[in-house]
């Protein structure tokens, strides 16, 4: 998936987002962009309906180097690039981005989360895996393929939040690390400010 920071905008941590997503018009799912629950979960619970992904690749090639010192991993090895769509009642709500190395995982593992038609949180917990986010960014992104898959025009932007997933297995074996982009609707999160903002003290 391509995209770029949108016009006027920067990758906020979650410190600097909290007083700045206050002064600006979100809609009331707005707080899930700071949250570091299950986004899944929480869309279900709130409109009591199931959440269905839609892929859109899957495939193993080379970290590139900006992901790699995101995730402090080695960049010399290979990882699963996986981009989904998250989808409820007919709705594309949520485009995410996933990308984590393979260097160690468990071979059976590995399969299960390649041919996954669940959300990746889901399916690690479904593994008995423990998962955490840090590392949490919140920013404005342009993506033209968001913009064409929702019918939109293509200068439009999107809110996005960034993170690093976390996952161990509970007997303690090889876990997982990804890093995360999820790009939001317009319909889910309502449309990010034009000119970006600024962290003021």
């Amino acid at each position: 998936m391509d995209f770029t920071i949108a016009s006027g905008w920067k990758w906020f941590n979650g410190n600097e987002a909290v007083p700045l997503l206050k002064k600006h018009n979100l809609l009331s799912h707005g707080n899930i962009l700071l949250s570091e629950s299950s986004l899944t979960n929480f869309l279900e619970a709130i409109n009591l309906s199931p959440v269905t992904i839609e892929i859109k690749r899957n495939e193993i090639c080379k970290i590139e180097k900006k992901d790699a010192d995101y995730l402090e991993v080695d960049a010399s090895q290979d990882a699963i690039i996986r981009d989904v769509w998250l989808v409820q009642a007919g709705k594309k709500l949520v485009y995410a981005h996933s990308v984590f190395p393979i260097a160690g995982l468990n071979k059976n593992l590995l399969e299960k989360i390649s041919a996954s038609i669940e959300p990746l949180g889901r399916r690690l917990t479904d593994q008995g895996m423990l998962t955490l986010k840090d590392k949490l960014e919140v920013s404005a992104v342009w993506c033209a393929e968001v913009n064409k898959e929702l019918g939109l025009p293509p200068e439009n932007t999107h809110w996005a939040k960034h993170y690093r997933l976390l996952a161990k297995p509970a007997d303690e074996g090889k876990g997982i690390v990804a890093s995360v982009t999820e790009i939001f609707s317009h319909e889910l999160m309502g449309k990010p400010p034009q000119n970006g903002f600024r962290v003021t003290n």
